[in-house]
This record gives C-alpha cells, sequence and structure tokens, in this order.
C-alpha cells in the first residue's frame, strides 16, 4: 500500500478534502430511500412547492409547513429544477454544504493553527460520523451549518486577530443574516450570547463597541426581513406566527414530538458523532486548558469554549432535545481538538485515539449485529459495515505514525460498504414505497392513496402526491374506496373493521411496517 505522509498531502489539501468529501458524502447519495420523518417532509414540501411554481411560502400535504424557514427549501427547489425530483436531488444542498463547511474549517484552520492542522481539522470534521450522516441527509441541518459555523469562525477570526480585518466581522453577519432564513432568530440569538460571553472572559467588555453591533444589525435584517415581511403578507401572519411561538419558544419550554433528553445526553451525542475521533476529544477534554483565569491570555480557545458553552448549556435547558441540536458545536470542538493535536506528543494521542475507535467500532459491530438480528432475524451480517474502522484500529497498533491516515481510510470504506450495500439492503424493510409502486403498478394513479389511520411522509412521496388524506372512520374508509382509490391499513385496525366490510376488501399488498412495527395492508374494494 502507497504510504501518504500528512506532509505531501499539505502541497494539494484542497484536493485531498474534496476528495474525501465526494466519496464520503457523493457516492451512492441517492442509493436508498429515505428515512422517515423528515427527510420525506422536506422532499415533498419541496416538491409541492415547485409543482404550484411557489417559491415563497413552505407547504406540505396541502397545509402550511412552519417548522423551518425558506431557505432549505430553495435549495431543494433548485437541485428539482436542475436534477429531477429524487433522493439524490433532496440530499444534494446537504452533501455541498457540508463540503464547503469542512472547505471554511481548513481555511480558518490554516490562517490560525498552520497549513498542518488546517489540514487535519478539515479531514476530521469530513470524516466524523454526525457530519457524514447530516451531509446524506434531505434536511435543514447542513444549510443552517455552512452559514452560522461559517460566521462564527469569521467572528473567531477578527476577535483573534485584534479586532481586524474588517471583511472578516462584515462577512460574519452577512452569514448570520443568511442563516436566520435557514433556521431562524436562534441564528443571531447564539452568536449574541457567545460574544458576550468570550467578551467577558477574556476581559474585553470595554470593547464590544468593536464589533459595530448597529451596521451588523442592518446588515442581518436588511438580508433576512424581505421574505419574513413577504410569507407575512402571503399568509397574513400566520406562518410567522406559528414559526415564532410554536416552533421556537414551544421547543424551548417543552419536549416536542417525544423528543426528551436525559442527564449526559449531549455528551453522549458529541461523544459518538465525533467517532472515529472521539478519543481525540476525550483528551482534549481531558488535557485542555478551562480555567477562567487562564482563558484571558488564550482568546483562540476561550472563543471556541465560549462557543461550545452556550450551545451545550442552551440545549441542554430546552425542554426538546435532539442529537442535531449539538452540531453546530462541531466545528469548534474540532479546532479545540487540532490545538490538542499540535500540543500533544504523537503516543499520548495514539493511546486516546486507538482506545477509543476499537472500542465503538466493536460495540457497533456486535451490537450492530444483535440489534439487526432481532430487528429483521438473518440480516445481522449488515453489522460487517463497522469492521473497516476496526481492522484500520488493528493496523494502527503495530503503524501508529499512520494512525489518522489508516483510520480516515477505515472511515471511508465503512462509507462505501453501508452507502453501496447496507443501506440498499434495509430498504426492502421500508414499507411506504414497496405499497406506493404497488398501488402506481394496480392503475391507481396520483391522488388515489389515502391512510386509514395512518400516515407516513414517504408514503406521500413516493407515490406522487400533494396530499395524503388521513381517514378515521370505517364509513370513511368505505366511501374513499368506492370511488375506486385505495387506502394503507394498519393490520391492527382491520381486526375492527365489521365483518361486512372486510369480506369487501381486496388486500393488493401486504408489507411490514419499519416504524409501524406490524404489517401494513394496501386495499381496494373487490370488482
Amino acid at each position: 500500500m502507497m504510504h501518504i505522509s500528512v506532509n505531501q498531502m499539505i502541497e494539494r489539501p484542497w484536493l485531498w478534502l474534496i476528495g474525501l468529501a465526494a466519496v464520503q458524502l457523493l457516492f451512492m447519495l441517492g442509493g436508498h430511500t429515505f428515512w422517515d420523518i423528515d427527510e420525506p417532509i422536506n422532499a415533498s414540501c419541496s416538491r409541492e412547492m415547485l409543482e404550484a411554481a411557489n417559491w415563497l411560502v413552505p407547504m406540505f400535504n396541502g397545509e402550511l409547513r412552519t417548522g423551518k424557514p425558506i431557505l432549505t427549501y430553495w435549495f431543494m427547489l433548485t437541485s428539482y429544477s436542475l436534477f429531477g425530483v429524487s433522493e439524490f436531488s433532496a440530499r444534494l444542498p446537504s452533501a455541498i454544504c457540508i463540503t464547503l463547511l469542512m472547505l471554511s474549517i481548513t481555511y480558518f484552520s490554516r490562517r490560525l493553527l498552520g497549513a498542518k492542522y488546517g489540514l487535519i481539522a478539515g479531514g476530521l470534521f469530513i470524516t466524523s460520523l454526525h457530519m457524514t450522516v447530516i451531509g446524506r441527509a434531505a434536511t435543514p441541518d447542513a444549510v443552517f451549518l455552512l452559514f452560522l459555523c461559517t460566521g462564527l469562525l469569521a467572528g473567531l477570526c477578527y476577535c483573534v486577530e485584534e479586532f481586524k480585518p474588517k471583511k472578516m466581522l462584515w462577512l460574519a453577519y452577512a452569514c448570520f443574516g443568511i442563516a436566520v432564513l435557514a433556521k431562524g432568530p436562534v441564528a443571531v440569538a447564539m452568536p449574541g450570547m457567545i460574544l458576550a460571553t468570550w467578551l467577558l472572559l477574556t476581559g474585553n467588555l470595554r470593547k464590544w463597541s468593536s464589533f459595530h453591533i448597529g451596521r451588523g444589525l442592518l446588515i442581518i435584517f436588511a438580508l433576512a426581513l424581505p421574505w419574513y415581511i413577504a410569507v407575512w403578507l402571503q399568509t397574513d401572519g400566520e406562518w410567522v406566527e406559528r414559526f415564532l411561538i410554536t416552533d421556537n419558544v414551544g421547543r424551548f419550554l417543552a419536549p416536542m414530538e417525544g423528543h426528551k433528553g436525559f442527564p449526559g445526553f449531549y455528551l453522549l451525542s458529541l461523544l459518538l458523532g465525533l467517532f472515529p475521533w472521539t478519543g481525540i476529544l476525550i483528551g482534549t477534554l481531558i488535557h485542555s486548558t478551562w480555567r477562567p483565569s487562564l482563558l484571558k491570555q488564550q482568546p483562540m480557545r476561550a472563543f471556541l469554549i465560549s462557543w461550545v458553552g452556550v450551545f451545550f448549556i442552551f440545549f441542554t435547558i430546552a425542554r426538546t432535545q435532539l442529537p442535531n441540536y449539538m452540531l453546530p458545536v462541531m466545528p469548534a470542538l474540532i479546532l479545540l481538538m487540532a490545538m490538542w493535536l499540535r500540543d500533544t506528543a504523537r503516543e499520548t494521542v495514539n493511546r486516546y485515539l486507538l482506545w477509543s475507535a476499537g472500542i465503538i467500532s466493536a460495540a457497533l459491530l456486535i451490537g450492530g449485529g444483535f440489534a439487526l438480528q432481532h430487528q429483521w432475524p438473518g440480516d445481522w451480517y449488515y453489522a460487517f459495515s463497522f469492521l473497516p474502522v476496526l481492522l484500520a484500529v488493528l493496523i494502527a497498533w503495530r503503524q501508529r505514525e499512520k494512525s489518522l491516515q489508516l483510520i480516515t481510510a477505515g472511515m471511508v470504506m465503512m462509507v462505501i460498504i453501508l452507502a453501496s450495500w447496507a443501506l440498499p439492503g434495509i430498504d426492502n424493510h421500508k414499507a411506504p414505497r414497496t405499497l406506493a409502486q404497488s398501488a402506481a403498478e394496480a392503475g391507481y394513479a396520483k391522488g388515489s392513496l389515502a391512510g386509514y389511520r395512518y400516515f407516513q411522509p414517504s408514503m406521500l412521496f413516493y407515490h406522487g402526491n400533494n396530499t395524503l388524506p388521513v381517514l378515521i372512520t370505517p364509513k370513511e374508509l368505505l366511501e374513499w374506496l368506492e370511488q375506486k382509490r385505495v387506502a394503507v391499513v394498519p393490520e391492527r385496525y382491520m381486526a375492527e373493521l365489521s365483518p361486512e366490510i372486510q369480506a369487501r376488501l381486496n388486500v393488493i399488498k401486504r408489507a411490514y411496517g419499519l416504524y409501524a412495527r406490524q404489517d401494513l395492508l394496501l386495499v381496494s374494494l373487490r370488482q
């Protein structure tokens, strides 16, 4: 095997990093169906807007979609317009945004830490597990991360380089303004709290005027407000009111959609999300400087700690908790990890890196096998997708000077195997596309499918509908079917139908629902 050193990579860093991103994010990007519920909601919303030539108001299943602002949908609409409606085109904006964020992290890391550790920071980021998952998902997270984190990195650069150059400050404000179109007010609130914390930690409160906050807010409002005003006028204020009150304040004050956390939830999310580099994070947390009195002389570390701390505390207090809420701290942690690598002996780094990567990859291999066997007996062998990282760790124990390169190669192979083999194989257990295709093959075209006390967003996407009615009573079901239409009925509700109705039903297709955890029946009336 050809030995490639970090120094050789430094000569062509962007080529190596873009190549890594192409494999991690683009390889077989459309090779498996959507995971419910977020992916098909976003994909269906964008398709519904495209078909209505509506680039202004997010709509899903014929109703306002107030979960997220417009930016992600604009990106998906553009992708659909260029490449057609598919899983690939729905996920492509995320892959591009995470790739651009990787390049942004590399640029700022090179500027602040040097060429070698800039390359390492970009490589750690693009090969971490959570970033790979988000970069291959049709969700708003990657779009938000690109602009929020690039803005924070530009702000970091402005602070560390003694409040110059001014273009970094204006870049930060511009990014925050665009991020408001991706996620809402949080894109301004979080940077504001991070800045305030940094000023306190470094004793620079008197220098707050160096941030020209008034001009910055003008930039943010100029970029974000036009769309919010337009959608307010278009929906008589309903979209903005529901978004701000229900989807922002409501999520903070109460758990929504069953998303509750537990003590240590976010720490565990970060440790797993940074796999296979978890050991470097652990070493960084244990051995780095955290005392406020020492951070006054270390403005860069103080900014990064403020960045991590503000997000960690804010979302720990919030009642709705999701692993993705910690995604914005990943670039800050990557820079802290790169700093620790720079300042620490290789043997110490390898000890933390190899032990943690070995233990976690073995746990994923064994635990994944048992979980797959329990869920789908006979499919346990898909857990072998996690084997490359474990093998890379075992080889790295003997060739420790190449541990970073070997584990990176193992992670790349893991993604290739997952994308080309495991994920398409698991598709057989996802019922919505199978049922939607069966309905189409039986001659039931767009608009003729409904769910009986059942709704799954991917069913809506794969049958090509813009709306998927949910029928509640047996009378509604019978009236729907009498119009030469079909419905998906969970098996447990079949038993609740009267014998007379059951006798009239023709089962076109039966499939086990991954999320319903029971058989789903595609039914019509007997002719």
